[in-house]
Order: C-alpha cells, then structure tokens, then sequence
C-alpha cells in the first residue's frame, strides 16, 4: 500500500494522479462486505479478507489502478510516449484513462520509489506544459479533461446474435441467448458473404430497419476487448460508443472502409440452414420420446 499512499498523500501527484479503489471498480451490488478500501492503517489487510470471503467480486491488492484522466493524456500516450520510450517501465494493460501496475514478489522499495520518481517527473511536465498554454489551447486541454473524467462513451451491452446463428438448448427445443460463432466465423471467409458499409451508412441502414450483422470481430486497442464478434447484431449504442471512442486502433474495424457485415442473401441462406438443422434436432427428440 506504499505507493497507493504517497500518490494520496504527495500534493503534486494527488492533482494528477488516483489509484482506484474498491468502490471504484466493484459496484456496491456485488460487495456484501461493504468494503470500500482493501488495507486500513488500523486494521491492517483485516479488509482484504473480508471481501474476499463475501462478495462476488474481489480486487487483486498486487494489481494497482491508476486514474490519469487529468492529465489531460490517455493511458495509450502515457505508456508509450513516458513509461516505456522514456523511463523504461512496462506496465499490465491501458485504458482510455487508466494504467495497470503490477507488483510481484520481486517488487522492492527502490522500484516504489523509482516508480513515484518518475510520476511526480510526468505531473511536473505536465504543470509546465499546461503554465505555457495560450487561453485557446487552455480550453482544449480542459476540455480533453473533462471527456477523460466525466464524458465518458457509454459502454454499451451485448445485443444479440442474429437468428440464423441463434444457439439452442441442449435438447435442441429451447432457443437461447447463445450464439454460433463458429458458423458465422467461417461464414465470413467467402467474400461475397460479406459487404462492407461505414459508420454512417450502417447507422442508416439500421434506422430503415435493416438488422446489420457484424462478420468479424471488433477490437477496440487499448483496451483490447470485442465490442463485436461475428454473428452480433449491429446496434445503435454500439455505434454511439464506436462514434466516442478516440483509441488508435481498432482491430476488425477500417474507418475508410467501415465494418464488415453479411449480405441479406449470406444471412438468409444461414437462416435457411439453421432451421434445417432445428427441424433435424427436434424431429430426432420426437423420435426419443415415443420409444
């Protein structure tokens, strides 16, 4: 808790910089402990074991989450252009405003300390960086903050799969929120399954009613997981989220080209191929039940 500490307690690093906490990462729902910090100077790690026995979701005290969103740079410029390229710190994964340390059994006071070194370095730069501002370039920087911290993109839930790659129920009867991936994976290997329309174009098509069903996976970077898998219906918050992101990379996703989805006729004749397979599977159960 060393480091969770001196960022909370240095002023120059508590301007710029928080570790989150339990009641940042867990939502209250799922912590019957009621644990807000896992380490209390009086009690020592007491918390950590008490959560770790009664809520569903417990946090790793070894991995540590650092909010860097008043810097006014995401996680992606933080490691790259600072930790990795200038001071040689390799860190767990990014987000649009966090960095993940992570520490080990060889993790020693003087890496803390070089760690906190190299924190208050960066707020300093920043400090400086934002005293040369022009006014103009102060309400860009402000402005940058606030999506960091408070306008944020709505993460937007699962949709569904479309129907023709609709799971079943182990006894073949029951349709579920499962989906096929594999059949639609595979059904995007052949290019002329597939039609590749922008982010406005499909925002229009789904408004017309058209049911868009992505063909690949989509991967936005950091921080690295799908928003779209193949055989996922297109909706219109995962739009709005893909229209408020600003990450470098999205894999499965070309904004000169927009995304990869399957034509009509390949979804139709899916359908048609599913529902031949259904028929087989309850036709099989009838047969079971009459024996």
């Amino acid at each position: 808790m060393n480091l969770r500490d001196h960022v909370a307690a240095h002023p120059l690093l508590r301007r710029h910089f928080r570790f989150l906490t339990v009641t940042d990462l867990v939502p209250e729902e799922f912590r019957e402990s009621q644990v807000e910090s896992l380490y209390n100077i009086d009690t020592g790690w007491a918390n950590l074991l008490k959560a770790w026995r009664f809520d569903e979701f417990a946090l790793d005290p070894s991995r540590a989450t650092l909010a860097i969103g008043l810097t006014g740079m995401d996680g992606d410029t933080i490691k790259n252009k600072y930790l990795m390229d200038k001071y040689d710190i390799q860190i767990n994964k990014t987000s649009r405003n966090t960095v993940l340390f992570m520490t080990n059994i060889g993790t020693t006071r003087s890496t803390i300390a070089y760690l906190l070194g190299v924190l208050v370095k960066i707020a300093g730069d920043v400090d400086e960086r934002v005293a040369d501002m022009s006014t103009p370039e102060r309400r860009i920087h402000d402005k940058r903050v606030r999506s960091l911290t408070l306008e944020l993109p709505p993460l937007p839930n699962f949709s569904c799969f479309h129907q023709a790659f609709r799971g079943r129920s182990l006894d073949g009867r029951t349709e579920t929120r499962d989906g096929d991936v594999r059949s639609a994976f595979f059904l995007g290997y052949e290019d002329g399954n597939c039609e590749y329309l922008t982010m406005e174009e499909t925002a229009q098509a789904i408004k017309n009613g058209r049911e868009c069903v992505s063909a690949q996976f989509v991967i936005p970077y950091p921080p690295g997981f799908p928003i779209l898998v193949p055989g996922q219906v297109i909706s219109a918050e995962i739009l709005q989220f893909m229209q408020a992101l600003d990450v470098r990379e999205i894999h499965g996703f070309r904004p000169d080209l927009g995304f990869r989805i399957y034509t009509e006729a390949a979804l139709e004749q899916a359908g048609q191929a599913n529902a031949v397979w259904k028929a087989q599977i309850n036709s099989t159960a009838a047969q079971v039940e009459s024996e």
